[in-house]
C-alpha cells in the first residue's frame, strides 16, 4: 500500500492547533488587538481533536491488512499507543505534585485514565482530572475495539453508498448538539458532545469511509490547494458559526475534503506543502507532542508564574520557549518510548508467523 506522508504531516498541524489554544488560554495578553488575533487563529484549535478522529479511521483503513485478524491488530494499536500514554500520564502526575494541584479526588481520575475508560465518565473531574488531553485516547481505544466490524461492514459498499453515507455521517456530527438537548441532561450536554466516545465515532467512521472512496478510485472532491483554503476559511469561520456546532461539526466539512485531497495528491505525485520532510517529520512526533504539551505549559505557568498579562512579544518568546521544550520532551518520547513499543511489540506478533515456516531442508 502507498505511504501518504502528506496525512503525516497534516497531524502536526492539527496538533499544533490545540498547542495554540492551551498556550493562548494559560499565556495572557494585555493587548486586545493581540488578544483578537490569537483568538482568530487558535481559539478552533481543539477542532484538531475532530481532525484527528477523522485521520484516525482514514489512515486506519488505508493501512489495513487482510491477512492480519482483529487480534493482531489490537495489540498493534494498543503498541501504537499505550507505551506513550502511560509515560505521559506519569508526567502529568508528577506535575500535579510538584505544582501542589494534586485534586481531592485523584484516585478514581487516575485509575480511569490508565485504563483509558475516563472518557465514559460523565463527570470532569474525571475525565479532564490528570492529563486533560488525554480523554481523546479513551475515545481512540473505543474506535480502534469496534473498527475490524465497521471495516468489514463498509468495505462491501460501493460508491453510490459510500457517498450517501460521508453526507449522512457529516450531518449526523452536526446534529449531536440538538440530540444532546434532547436526549441528554443539561449538565450532561457537553460531555455527551465533546467526550462520549459513542458519540465521536461519527468522526471516526467518517473517515473510514472517505478510505474507501480514495481506495476504490472514486474520490471526486477539490484538489488539495483548494481544499487546504476551504478548511483554513472553514477553520477562520468557525467563531461565526452556531455555538452548539462549536465543539465538534464546525471544521468538518472542510477536513472531509482536506484529508482524502491529501491523499490523492501523494498518489498522484503531485505537490504538496505537507509533504515536506520537517512537516513530516514533526508529524511523526505529533502524539507524543500532543500528549505532553499541556503537561508542559501548565507546569511552567505554575512553577515560574507565566500567565501575565503579557505585551505581546515577551508573550510570543514565552511561548516559543514553551514550544521547544514540549518538542524536545515529544521526541525523546516518541524515540526512546513510542518507537521502541511499536517494534517490540511487532516482533511478538510477527515471530509466529516465522516459525510456522518449513525448514530449509524441509523445502528441499
Amino acid at each position: 500500500m502507498s505511504r501518504l506522508p502528506s496525512l503525516t504531516g497534516l497531524r502536526f498541524v492539527a496538533a499544533f492547533g490545540v498547542f495554540g489554544l492551551h498556550a493562548y488560554s494559560l499565556v495572557k495578553l494585555t493587548d486586545p488587538i493581540a488578544r483578537r488575533g490569537a483568538q482568530l487563529l487558535f481559539d478552533a484549535g481543539d477542532l484538531g481533536v475532530a481532525f484527528f478522529f477523522v485521520l484516525s479511521g482514514f489512515v486506519l483503513t488505508w493501512s489495513a491488512r487482510p491477512d492480519r485478524g482483529p487480534l493482531r491488530f489490537w495489540q498493534g494499536r494498543v503498541a501504537r499507543i499505550y507505551p506513550a500514554y502511560l509515560v505521559a500520564l506519569a508526567l502529568a502526575v508528577l506535575s500535579l505534585r510538584v505544582t501542589d494541584r494534586i485534586p481531592p479526588i485523584f484516585w478514581e481520575p487516575l485509575g480511569a485514565s490508565a485504563v483509558l475508560l475516563h472518557g465514559w465518565y460523565t463527570q470532569d473531574f474525571v475525565y479532564l482530572g490528570v492529563n486533560p488531553v488525554g480523554w481523546s485516547l479513551s475515545c481512540e481505544m473505543f474506535f480502534y475495539l469496534c473498527f475490524p466490524l465497521l471495516h468489514a461492514l463498509l468495505r462491501r459498499l460501493g460508491p453510490a453508498a459510500l457517498y450517501p453515507a460521508a453526507l449522512g455521517l457529516v450531518a449526523l456530527t452536526w446534529a449531536m448538539p440538538w440530540i444532546a438537548e434532547v436526549a441528554v441532561v443539561p449538565e450532561h450536554e457537553r460531555w455527551f458532545v465533546y467526550i462520549f466516545p459513542v458519540t465521536r465515532m461519527t468522526e471516526f467512521t467518517l473517515g473510514i469511509v472517505l478510505a474507501r472512496l480514495v481506495l476504490l478510485g472514486a474520490w471526486r472532491g477539490p484538489g488539495l490547494r483548494v481544499a487546504t483554503a476551504i478548511f483554513a476559511a472553514n477553520y477562520l469561520a468557525v467563531g461565526w458559526l452556531p455555538a452548539v456546532t462549536r465543539d465538534t461539526a464546525a471544521a468538518v466539512v472542510g477536513t472531509a475534503l482536506l484529508i482524502p485531497a491529501a491523499a490523492v495528491a501523494d498518489l498522484r505525485g503531485e505537490r504538496s506543502p505537507w509533504r515536506h520532510p520537517v512537516v513530516v517529520h514533526l508529524g511523526e512526533v505529533s502524539y507524543a507532542f500532543f500528549l505532553v504539551h499541556l503537561t508542559v505549559i501548565v507546569t511552567a505557568v505554575e512553577l515560574l508564574d507565566l500567565g501575565g498579562p503579557w505585551a505581546l512579544w515577551p508573550a510570543l518568546g514565552i511561548v516559543a520557549v514553551l514550544l521547544l521544550v514540549s518538542y524536545a520532551l515529544a521526541y525523546a518520547l516518541h524515540r526512546w518510548v513510542e518507537v521502541p513499543g511499536m517494534r517490540l511489540l511487532n516482533r511478538r506478533v510477527t515471530r509466529p508467523a516465522r516459525s510456522r515456516r518449513p525448514a530449509p531442508a524441509q523445502i528441499r
